[in-house]
């Protein structure tokens, strides 16, 4: 079996992606499939060797995980060995902070109390009353969703992260595994089990693209203007992607899907 890249050279500092399995044992045939991704903030085109003519920082806004099967459909995922949850969570700390003020009340009371409030009143003119509220909440860092592909061809996991901004680090514990699977022909007499393949993929309006800066002003003509830089950029991106071999359309489409990462089931004991 010849397993594909895990972490593809051009987007290793955006993505990084690891898939191994358990070996298919008992009667029913049945394997834990483990799947390691992580999302950075990465810099693309730095490396002054591959002669890009661009620079740019990149991060994901909202990412896929797809699982899918094999094409003769020998491996099957059980619904209820699915993981339902986002599996890391963190402490979430507010603070609420509430001022009221009593001048307004001290001035109404002297208008119609008289001279006799003034002490009392110049004492609170300029008092606040302040009420503070903390709370601890259990909140997971990225939320994890999930649906089957049409037709059976597998499943995928949608992540965003909990606020706003975009992914940083890793959505789940790589050590517990994301499903189970069932190899449906355990008695095969040649070769060896089918695996499932990996992707990460998203839209391009999920790529938060920033300081963008054009590396060869001989050749851009310097100062770029804003759209022109956007597009230095996307054919970057599609060339990369082509170079790993794996489709990619308009990626001037803010639909379009983007293939940042492709990896093998790995067989481990």
């Amino acid at each position: 079996m010849t397993e594909r890249p895990n972490n593809p050279r051009a987007f290793a500092e955006v993505v990084s992606i690891d898939v191994w399995r358990t070996p298919f044992v008992g009667g029913s045939a049945e394997a834990d499939l483990h799947i390691d991704v992580g999302f950075f903030k990465g810099r693309l085109g730095a490396d002054a060797l591959d002669g890009s003519p661009v620079r740019f920082r990149m991060s994901l806004k909202r990412a896929e995980v797809h699982v899918i099967r094999d094409r003769g459909r020998a491996i099957e995922i059980p619904a209820s060995g699915v993981a339902r949850n986002a599996l890391v969570s963190s402490k979430l700390k507010t603070t609420t902070t509430q001022n009221k003020s009593i001048k307004g009340a001290v001035k109404a009371a002297l208008s119609v109390g008289g001279p006799q409030l003034n002490v009392n009143a110049q004492g609170k003119a300029g008092t606040e009353v302040t009420k503070r509220v903390e709370r601890n909440e259990e909140v997971g860092d990225m939320h994890i969703a999930h649906r089957k592909l049409p037709d059976g061809e597998g499943y995928v996991f949608t992540i965003e992260p909990t606020g706003s901004g975009t992914l940083n680090g890793a959505p789940w514990d790589p050590s517990m595994p994301r499903m189970k699977l069932r190899d449906t022909k355990p008695q095969r007499k040649r070769g060896d089990p089918p695996e499932l393949t990996v992707q990460i993929r998203c839209k391009r309006e999920d790529l938060h693209i920033e300081d963008i800066s054009i590396t060869n002003p001989s050749i851009w003509n310097g100062d770029f203007l804003s759209r022109n830089k956007q597009i230095a950029v996307e054919q970057y991106i599609k060339k990369e992607i082509l170079a790993m071999g794996l489709p990619c359309g308009d990626i001037s489409d803010s639909f379009a899907t983007v293939i940042l990462a492709d990896a093998v089931s790995v067989e481990e004991t």
